[in-house]
């Protein structure tokens, strides 16, 4: 017989795979408005507890799991980190630039993308080597960040980790779904505006949960 928490991971597995083209389009739609309209749910009965929660990324590191399906290489897999990106709205602050820590890793591509464009050597004496990993460690605070215009002077060549943030990789209680670092001002605020978009969420894992608890019934069929 499987522990409960064994069907709660099958059921939002199936969820990421079948439901995750209507999982977006509803969450585009702002469709979790009408569900909100019918029963209550913590992401408003709790929404202040909620916020102090996501707020504590401000003094304390921690990942924030988000309503959107994590991308995981097959077809059409982007779909949630593509609508990440059309909400997400960098705030400019800087502070996953010059707060000091252990440095940042220049992939081989990343290394070599601003050598050709700032020169090798001065590159060189910005970052330093890692022989354990076998690359370059870009110093902190990021010699690239342009305090006076609050951005980036090499952002069209930015590394791929830059590129990437403040997306960090899944969470392991929530393995298919997308993850932010709690530190980023603008992850935090995004966390906030799709609270209640859990509500899709978890309406489409007690309709999977349904069918599999109805004898001989399978699951829906993928959505597309």
């Amino acid at each position: 017989m499987k522990k409960p928490s064994d069907r709660i991971d099958q059921v939002r597995r199936l969820c990421h795979q079948l439901c995750r083209s209507s999982c977006i389009e509803d969450k585009r739609q702002e469709r979790h408005k009408e569900l909100l309209r019918n029963r209550a749910h913590w992401s408003v009965l709790k929404k202040a507890e909620q916020f102090r929660q996501i707020d504590r990324g401000e003094k304390v590191p921690f990942d924030i799991s988000l309503p959107l399906p994590a991308r995981d290489g097959g077809e059409g897999s982007n779909q949630g980190v593509e609508l990440f990106w059309e909400r997400f709205r960098c705030q400019q602050c800087g502070l996953c630039c010059f707060t000091p820590g252990a440095g940042l890793l220049l992939e081989k591509e990343d290394f070599d993308r601003i050598a050709a464009k700032i020169g090798k050597r001065k590159l060189e004496r910005l970052s330093r080597f890692d022989r354990a990993l076998d690359g370059w460690i870009l110093k902190q605070p990021c010699p690239f960040y342009d305090h006076a215009k609050r951005g980036c002077k090499i952002y069209e060549i930015r590394p791929l980790t830059c590129r990437k943030y403040p997306l960090h990789p899944p969470l392991a209680q929530l393995p298919y779904n997308l993850a932010v670092d709690a530190f980023c001002p603008a992850a935090r605020l995004f966390a906030k505006e799709t609270l209640e978009w859990w509500i899709i969420c978890e309406n489409n894992w007690a309709m999977l949960l349904a069918r599999m608890e109805e004898s001989g019934k399978a699951p829906p069929k993928k959505d597309g």
